[in-house]
C-alpha cells in the first residue's frame, strides 16, 4: 500500500503574472509539468475569451520557483 501524500502542495504551480513578470495569483497546479502547462493554457484561453483585447501572461513554476513555461503576450509596459 502506498504512503499517504504528506502535502497537497502541487510542485508545478500556474500563476497569472503582473506586468513586470512577477507572480500575481495562483490559478492552478499539478504534480507534473505537462498537465500544469495544459491547465495554464486552458485558464489563459478562458480569460482571453472573456477579454480578448487585454494583454496578459500566465506562467508555470516548478518547486524550485523556476519559471518553466509562459503563455501570452507581454504588456507594453
Amino acid at each position: 500500500m502506498a504512503d499517504a501524500v504528506s502535502s497537497i502542495q502541487h510542485p508545478f504551480g500556474c500563476y497569472t503574472l503582473n506586468p513586470d513578470g512577477s507572480k500575481k495569483s495562483l490559478v492552478g497546479g499539478s504534480y507534473d509539468n505537462i498537465s500544469a502547462v495544459t491547465i495554464a493554457c486552458a485558464v489563459y484561453a478562458a480569460i482571453q475569451g472573456y477579454s480578448p483585447t487585454d494583454k496578459r501572461q500566465l506562467a508555470v513554476f516548478d518547486d524550485t520557483d523556476t519559471m518553466i513555461a509562459v503563455i501570452g503576450a507581454a504588456s507594453d509596459g
